[in-house]
């Protein structure tokens, strides 16, 4: 960056490089500004930022994504969506496969553990909060069982199949 341009062709050349496709965010890096102070010009100079939100976010990848190990979807309309827009994925399958809306006291059991297998076969969906309690309550009974029968050993700080 050329540190004796005045603010004038500074700003000039923001706005033609914002029309050429670069975000805000890059101009921003290429010309050692912060992000809201290259959008703050734009705007002054008439230009539509992009809400940075669903299909305009330019890290876009079709709106499914994980968070806390669970898949996504991006569908801020939805009844269940979170405040950033995203409905747990498992949830909408299992309203496709019931032809209803899954209630919030119906928690949805993933039966192999794993919060990314969202096949119907591996939801099951809970009556309430302590059905879904009752699952993960009757798995530590079976581990303890496999423990005492031998097929489960604690050795190295871990538990391993015999």
């Amino acid at each position: 960056m050329v540190y004796n341009e005045t603010p004038i062709v500074l700003q000039t050349k923001m706005v033609s490089l914002f029309k050429s496709g670069l975000s805000a965010t890059l101009i921003a890096k290429k010309m050692g500004k912060f992000t809201t102070s290259v959008t703050r010009v734009l705007k002054r100079h008439g230009l539509k930022m992009p809400n940075g939100k669903g299909k305009e976010h330019s890290n876009w990848q079709g709106g499914r994504g994980k968070k806390s190990g669970y898949w996504t979807v991006y569908s801020p309309e939805h009844p269940r969506a979170m405040n950033i827009g995203r409905v747990w994925e498992h949830i909408l399958v299992m309203e496709e496969h019931l032809g209803r809306p899954v209630l919030a006291s119906e928690p949805i059991h993933h039966v192999d553990f794993d919060g990314l297998n969202n096949d119907t076969e591996n939801l099951y969906l809970c009556a309430g909060n302590s059905e879904h309690r009752r699952l993960h309550m009757s798995l530590q009974d079976v581990v303890q069982k496999a423990i005492r029968k031998g097929i489960i050993r604690f050795e190295n700080g871990r538990y391993v199949l015999v």
